[in-house]
């Protein structure tokens, strides 16, 4: 997946200051860093049940799979931030959250299902729900199909890309350590993503990556409550061992680390992060020395290149409101998630302290909250043999193939 080693640049500066101070040792030797608060994280709702914004921005008739021989005529439209189905004079609408994906598909074996083999089948997977939709374009013409499918393709992936960018704070994606929070002496890159941290929850993270350190053979993933990474909301330890991967679909920005899943500004800024994180996996399989101050500045300069071509690719600030709504946490909420840590009983990392804790592969909430927008969306009729992801294997319709 990555064809270079990660360099990057940054000046000596702020090292030249403190020269005497023992550069390994910087991280571990400060202060304890205070767990960030979860009732002052900034997080949105990815309830599929939220109002659609403004008006259609395409409609058509589209045919709806329900089973690997069985679709119906629907017709959808397509908002600034989901879809409706309508069938039969009832309709669903179904929001996007920046954890959905579309991508073209098709049918493995045509012979077997000739009703539907003229069909070009394309899904829109939210997948953090393991909930799949497929739906098939047809025309007269084939290749007037696979334009069609195409369009549909796009526009969803744009629409998924909008409320992506909504939810994110300005910012450009930083190599060089903040003065006033010396843990951040061996950054290599850091930078706002979005993170699924439970049930109907995206959460913005500020992440910043490190290399191991002299006696470990661990990277650090540390995701603070903002930029001034002054509190910490998790982190993410790197070892050869690591699973890291992109989700894959038309334009998609998300990526899963051990187990979790997040979601980039951009398919740029996803790039960059499995990059880097690729490269460390490299360093640490070849069992590298932990990287000097000189090293670290090679890697900076190699990420700033990389970073400066990339802000010449994105598409523009996205839309200036939230596509999403934001969780307001109560104090009645907050106060029965902390009573839940301090007892025990909660099902999340939350420290006593109302953290979100050292990230491990989730069973549950990361807050341990219920849903607080939990509109409800009617559900199609279709077997839920259909609404499944290809990487599940036995729940997909053997008819269908990415």
């Amino acid at each position: 997946m990555v064809s270079q080693a990660c360099r990057c640049l940054c000046s000596g500066d702020w090292f030249d200051e403190a020269e005497q101070l023992e550069f390994d040792g910087l991280g571990g030797a400060a202060a304890p860093i205070p767990p960030a608060r979860f009732s002052d994280l900034l997080a949105y709702s990815t309830d599929m049940g939220q109002p659609l914004r403004g008006k259609a921005m395409r409609s058509g008739d589209l045919w709806f799979l329900r089973s690997e021989a069985s679709a119906e005529k629907v017709q959808v439209s397509l908002f600034v931030n989901g879809i409706a189905i309508e069938h039969k004079g009832k309709e669903v609408r179904a929001c996007f959250s920046p954890f959905t994906l579309v991508r073209n598909c098709k049918f493995q074996d045509s012979s077997s299902i000739n009703q539907l083999s003229s069909l070009k089948i394309f899904k829109i997977f939210f997948f953090v729900k393991n909930l799949c939709y497929f739906f098939g374009v047809s025309a007269d013409d084939e290749a007037q199909a696979d334009k069609d499918r195409q369009l549909w393709v796009s526009s969803i992936a744009k629409a998924v890309h909008l409320v992506t960018q909504s939810l994110f704070p300005p910012f450009s994606i930083s190599c060089e350590p903040i003065c006033a929070a010396a843990v951040t002496s061996r950054r290599l890159m850091a930078g706002y993503v979005l993170y699924h941290s439970g049930e109907d929850v995206a959460t913005v993270l500020y992440g910043e990556l490190s290399p191991h350190t002299r006696g470990s053979d661990l990277a650090r993933l540390a995701f603070y409550e903002n930029e001034q990474c002054q509190r910490l909301a998790m982190e993410i330890w790197i070892s050869v061992a690591s699973n890291c991967f992109e989700k894959v679909g038309m334009s998609c920005t998300c990526f899963c680390i051990n187990g979790h899943d997040f979601s980039a500004r951009t398919t740029a800024e996803r790039k960059l992060w499995l990059r880097a994180i690729s490269n460390i996996k490299v360093k640490l399989q070849n069992s590298a020395p932990a990287p000097s101050r000189e090293d670290l500045a090679h890697y900076r300069e190699a990420i700033e290149e990389q970073v400066r071509s990339l802000e010449n690719s994105l598409e523009g600030r996205g839309p200036v409101d939230s596509l999403l709504q934001r969780i307001e946490w109560t104090r009645t909420e907050v106060s029965r998630v902390s009573r839940e840590a301090e007892d025990g009983t909660c099902s999340s990392s939350i420290s006593s302290e109302e953290g979100l804790g050292t990230a491990a592969p989730r069973s549950g909430s990361v807050f341990g909250a219920s849903k607080l927008h939990s509109l409800s969306i009617p559900a199609l009729s279709q077997p839920r043999s259909v609404a499944r992801e290809a990487s599940r294997g036995p729940g997909t319709p053997r008819a269908f193939a990415d």
